[in-house]
């Protein structure tokens, strides 16, 4: 399966001139091509820096070529938003921090949400320079504004407000800004039966094909958002995703039971540009495809949140089940380190979800070498004895050779209270005594007494004669 890099190029100026800044993933072969046509490596900026000249471009564009293609990064205005809350004092650092991010080659998504992660931070000093911003200050709005945001949300605050303070020439030690320990979570994974239900009982077409692709290629929200008409290849049967994350590219398989969805599709609308359109040619609203899945997994009767990125998880999975190896996984999927696809090792049931537990193989030895009844067809765990513990144990038959099945438990989870003791019988309790009249004596008299309650009573023709 061919790479294909995505190199982002940005406009940086100093003092000294002006450069091309490349930002670009880690291949050797690429820098080292880089490097021949007189690209420098800034360790600050971590990224490479190119004299801006007209001859250096056309180098740049000859290149790239065998590893991939450009992608100039396009200053955008400052949202709306980050306008209306931030003064004027604070709009003009963050103007400055933008253009530094757009010089450094960061990708759009990134910018915007480090210009997001900052403007209120900046807005919550306002009569303070970024300069003259100290820890307290800093570790005050962390204490204040973040504690109860996500671990990858204050992760992310860190890496920003590094940029910012560097930028800005703040004497802070960067060292002091400690990021959270980075939560490990393993993914949720939902069975295919369910993902197949999901699909089979949505109604409308699109929504339809929407699952089918993030399932069936294992794709993000954002690319099947970016899917475009021309990057799928009927007559090779693959599917062309751009610019993914990192900005990479790469060939997917293209499905066998996608293509009647397809064709279904194409029958009710015709997309102009991209695959899933909103509006004609616009693209597909990221929201509405989170609720497309979190509907279909209600009706699914899932009793969790079902997201976009479950499926691809799922879909992750399933193929490790089946055997298919690890590093092709992590082809598809497009991760750049192995660790990152690892983490489905710990969820596939071919790996420790596979391991049978001590009791398990208990009672299925048990079983073999004492077989149950096969006239009962019980379970497993109904086919042990049970005991009466109204009856002490010595009364029950066989109860040497038999394990003791402890009492059952009671609503509350208490159990009943235990039996008597069989060597210590509880003696029954002593009558009261009636009272005696003249009549009772009188039929005492006539009546012969039992030596012992426990005689046969008398016939009826021995009544008679008595009588």
């Amino acid at each position: 399966m061919d790479k294909h890099y995505i190199i982002t190029v940005g406009d940086y100026r100093t003092k000294e001139g002006r450069y091309f800044s490349l930002r670009t993933p880690f291949y050797r072969p690429l820098n080292r091509a880089l490097l021949r046509i007189g690209a420098v490596w800034n360790k600050e900026l971590k990224c490479w820096l190119l004299t801006y000249t007209a001859e250096n471009w056309r180098q740049l564009q000859q290149t790239v070529v065998p590893f991939g293609s450009l992608e100039v990064v396009k200053k955008t205005h400052l949202p709306k938003p980050i306008i209306i809350d931030a003064p004027e004092s604070v709009l003009t650092h963050i103007k400055s921090y933008q253009s530094m991010l757009y010089a450094r080659g960061y990708a759009q998504k990134t910018i915007d949400t480090y210009l997001a992660m900052m403007s209120p931070f900046l807005t919550a000093f306002p009569d303070v320079s970024p300069q003259e911003l100290t820890i307290s200050m800093v570790n005050d709005y962390r204490s204040e504004r973040l504690f109860q945001k996500s671990n990858s949300s204050q992760r992310q605050f860190v890496g920003a407000l590094k940029l910012l303070l560097q930028h800005f020439e703040n004497p802070i030690d960067p060292s002091l800004l400690v990021r959270p320990r980075k939560q490990k979570q393993i993914p949720k994974v939902l069975a295919p039966e369910t993902i197949l239900y999901m699909i089979s009982s949505t109604q409308n077409v699109k929504h339809r094909l929407i699952l089918s692709m993030l399932y069936a290629c294992g794709l993000r929200r954002g690319e099947l958002i970016s899917l475009e008409m021309r990057d799928l290849d009927f007559h090779r049967m693959t599917l062309h995703i751009r610019d993914g994350k990192f900005g990479k590219d790469r060939l997917l398989p293209l499905p066998q039971s996608i293509v009647p969805i397809v064709r279904e599709y194409f029958r009710f609308y015709h997309p102009q540009v991209y695959l899933i359109e909103g509006m004609p040619g616009k693209l597909y609203s990221g929201t509405s495809i989170s609720k497309i899945v979190e509907r279909a997994g209600l009706r699914a009767g899932v009793v969790f949140k079902v997201t976009p990125h479950m499926l691809r998880h799922s879909y992750a999975t399933h193929l490790l089940e089946k055997g298919v190896d690890i590093r092709f996984i992590q082809e598809l999927l497009g991760h750049t380190k192995p660790d990152t696809t690892m983490i489905y090792t710990h969820v596939a049931r071919k790996s420790t979800m596979s391991i049978e537990s001590p009791l398990d193989t208990a009672v299925r030895f048990q079983q073999s070498t004492n077989p149950p009844d096969p006239t009962n067809s019980r379970e497993a765990y109904d086919r042990l004895p049970t005991f009466d513990n109204s009856r002490p144990p010595h009364e029950h038959p066989g109860s040497p050779s038999l394990p003791m099945v402890p009492a059952p438990l009671s609503p509350r989870g208490v159990p009943p209270p235990p039996t008597s003791h069989p060597s210590k019988p509880t003696p029954p309790k002593p009558t009261p005594p009636k009272p005696t009249t003249a009549s009772s004596q009188q039929s005492q008299s006539r009546t012969p007494s039992n030596e012992s309650s426990n005689e046969a009573p008398s016939s009826g023709n021995e009544s008679d004669s008595n009588s």
